[in-house]
């Protein structure tokens, strides 16, 4: 079967309806101008998802530790093994008698749905289907998915979405308890079925009577909810917060936002921002603010192996594990311990404009400040580059051999307290000092 065209004129959900209905075998690959992700299928139903960006919170082997699944030294030891061996660290923890096949099994489904549901999102972009004989997947460690449940899912999300949004627009807010104190109460969510709905069978339909809800009581959340309350701290981020939850980025950032609209949460200042980073930012240790959870993703990458391994795209040219190289270890975990190191060279530079009102010129001024001068040369030895673009701060490194890569470029938004025009575009100063 030939499948192939936009996402303008045919939406995944279609795409994914039409392979279910026909009961097709083979992989449908989607490609973005930002990523390329492939959906593998076997007789219409889902059995594997890869991302060529993969995300943090994809990692089957963090998806176990925020469920509890395992322990920061057990998962650790399969790293390391991983490393050495190269086997699926799903097959390994079980060998090892860490985790049951049901649990990886379920962690796996949890992998492959959050690669899946973040596709609805996409407005444009282009896909393929080719269509095989047979796909090669972990029968034992994968549960096929109907396409049915996905899709209903997906709609759902989609329009959701919008109301998410609109309370966070920046991953990089950081939210405080409003309340430490408060005792919440948690409620089992309602149902949604076709008599909430209007719908009715039947050929004479009868008025239906009015059910009224009860009023929502102060201080009531559901059970996802409470989760991700329990996770606020006043410290981590949006995008922290999604890498600690066990939901999936959708009911996380969800959970966010119903929270911050019953007043249970909200947005922590500037200066309660900078406040925390000086506490937690010992510049003379020369440590990095950076929990345990994060240490063992230096090494995690190789995880990356494990999505390619377990999605087989045969005869797919656009397969991500085709360029895998002799070069992985320094390309997924060498330059990811760089992109961190920016990425926290970014928070310091943003600290001090919370502090003193402007951002350093450069990163002897950051040295100047009491930041260990070691903190900012890359694992090589370089000294990374910082530089202001329009309304970005970006930092930008390079490999072993000192050339420039993609992945090595971080960049944020820079602090704007000046008008916003209504085409949005930034009018006046940047900072308005106050008297």
């Amino acid at each position: 079967m030939a499948l192939e065209g936009t996402l303008r004129d045919f939406s995944f959900a279609d795409i994914l309806q039409l392979i279910s209905l026909q009961r097709k075998t083979g992989v449908l690959t989607l490609k973005s101008d930002e990523n390329v992700t492939t959906v593998s299928f076997v007789d219409g139903n889902i059995v594997g998802a890869s991302t060529l960006n993969q995300h943090t919170e994809d990692l089957i082997g963090l998806i176990l530790l925020k469920r509890g699944e395992v322990a920061e030294e057990d998962l650790q030891d399969a790293l390391q093994r991983q490393g050495e061996t190269l086997q699926r660290l799903g097959r390994i923890l079980i060998d090892n008698g860490v985790v049951t096949v049901d649990t990886v099994r379920s962690a796996l489904q949890q992998q492959v749905l959050q690669i899946v549901y973040r596709i609805f999102r996409w407005n444009d972009g282009d896909y393929h289907f080719s269509q095989e004989s047979d796909i090669d997947y972990d029968r034992e460690l994968t549960e096929p998915m109907a396409a049915d449940h996905i899709i209903m899912e997906g709609a759902r999300m989609t329009d959701e979405w919008p109301f998410i949004e609109q309370r966070l627009p920046d991953r990089n807010i950081v939210f405080i308890l409003v309340d430490p104190d408060r005792e919440l109460v948690v409620v089992e969510p309602a149902d949604d079925d076709f008599d909430d709905l209007g719908f009715s069978f039947s050929d004479t339909p009868k008025e239906k009577p009015v059910v009224e809800k009860p009023e929502p009581v102060e201080g009531q959340v559901t059970p996802d909810q409470k989760l991700v309350y329990l996770l606020v701290n006043g410290v981590d981020d949006i995008h922290e917060v999604i890498l600690s939850s066990p939901l999936i980025e959708f009911e996380t950032c969800k959970a966010l936002a119903e929270l911050m609209e019953s007043g249970l949460i909200r947005e922590r200042n500037q200066d309660e921002i900078a406040e925390v980073e000086l506490l937690t930012d010992p510049v003379e240790s020369g440590s990095r603010r950076a929990p345990l959870k994060y240490v063992p993703w230096l090494a995690v990458p190789f995880l990356i192996l494990l999505g390619f391994a377990f999605t087989v795209m045969p005869r797919n040219t656009v397969n991500p594990a085709f360029s895998f190289k002799t070069d992985f270890w320094e390309r997924y975990v060498i330059q990811s311990q760089s992109w961190l190191q920016m990425d926290w060279l970014a928070r310091a530079a943003e600290t001090g404009f919370f502090l003193h009102g402007f951002y350093p010129a450069g990163l002897e001024e950051l040295s100047a400040s009491g930041l260990d001068p070691a903190l900012t040369a890359d694992p090589w030895g370089r000294p990374y580059r910082i530089a202001i673009r329009g309304d970005k701060l970006m930092f930008t490194g390079s490999d072993s051999q000192g050339q420039p890569v993609p992945m090595l470029i971080h960049s944020r938004n820079l602090v704007w307290e000046g008008e916003t025009a209504e085409s949005g575009d930034r009018k006046g100063p940047g900072l308005i000092l106050l008297p």
